[in-house]
């Protein structure tokens, strides 16, 4: 039995393979792609073209082009079949299986969702996790629009401008969803929102939270504004603290990269520069949990 790719469509990762048999006649007899895969008889090969499709989802740029990333767990895959998060393909090894995964395999097919399976070898050597799990999926994007933010009632925006660290992105992600943001703006030139590490530290949310693309950071300031937010720039250089901010108006807070901060041209653009109070032996708070702490400043003026 082999693995033959018939069609193959680059745009949007949907496959036909089919398995040819030769029969001792010479005569050739062709299975439904339905039986491309199966616990039994996985996909081994990391030349099938399936296989190398999902492994350039590993790439950004890929990413891009197919509007498409991958989620890996028995946990995050859950939540994205039950949220109808955009699961466009299961991906299993026989593992799976024999760990409990078959109620994960029966939501799969509740959502009419494709299942392929990939050896368990195959599945580790396409995992970036330390501890790979025996399931993955790929995930349609959903559409970045900059006015589902602002129309938003929740009345918080936050914005992360140029953004380097994954993890401190993930985390940021999940955060803005546990206080029930509007969404995040990422600037450009801020790290991929979905590459391994930053989906992985989100734990589900980015299945979940509005995102927008913005180009020119100055220019959505402006919108924000227009829109009757108050615009709030974190920088070590505020004269006023958090605690000072009155926050029940709709606010949108800009967050800036790791090392050097924000630059002039967008401080100058904000209404306020707002500062963390600390302790003097400290220089400065990780970026995820100066959000943090804004944001749960918030929600608590928000609950009075």
């Amino acid at each position: 039995m082999y693995d033959i790719m018939a069609s193959s469509h680059t745009s949007n990762l949907y496959f036909e393979i089919y398995n040819f048999k030769l029969r001792p006649s010479g005569r050739v007899m062709v299975y439904s792609p339905m039986q491309q895969s199966s616990p039994h008889q996985p996909i081994t090969s990391k030349e099938n073209s399936k296989v190398k499709q999902l492994r350039s989802l590993h790439d950004p740029k890929h990413r891009k082009n197919e509007q498409a990333f991958l989620i890996e767990g028995v946990k995050m895959v859950e939540e994205a079949l039950r949220g109808n998060a955009g699961v466009s393909l299961v991906v299993a090894a026989p593992s799976l299986v024999r760990r409990h995964g078959k109620a994960l395999l029966k939501l799969a097919e509740d959502h009419s969702c494709e299942i392929l399976w990939i050896s368990d070898k195959l599945l580790d050597a396409l995992s970036e996790n330390k501890t790979p799990q025996p399931v993955m999926a790929v995930i349609k994007m959903r559409e970045q629009n900059e006015g589902r933010l602002l129309d938003h009632p929740s009345g918080i925006i936050v914005i992360a401008h140029q953004l380097q660290d994954p993890g401190n992105l993930g985390t940021l992600i999940r955060t803005c969803e546990a206080v029930g943001a509007a969404g995040l703006a990422i600037t450009s030139n801020t790290v991929d929102p979905f590459n391994a590490k930053t989906v992985r530290a989100s734990m589900g949310s980015i299945l979940r939270l509005p995102m927008a693309r913005i180009n020119d950071t100055p220019g959505f300031i402006r919108k924000c504004t227009e829109r009757g937010f108050q615009t709030v720039a974190l920088s070590l250089a505020g004269g006023t603290t958090h605690v000072e901010l009155d926050l029940k108006k709709p606010t949108a807070v800009l967050l800036g990269q790791e090392g050097s901060g924000l630059p002039d041209d967008v401080l100058n653009s904000m209404d306020q520069r707002v500062r963390i109070p600390m302790a003097e032996t400290i220089d400065s708070l990780n970026v995820a949990v100066s959000a943090a702490v804004f944001l749960y400043e918030i929600v608590r003026q928000r609950m009075k």
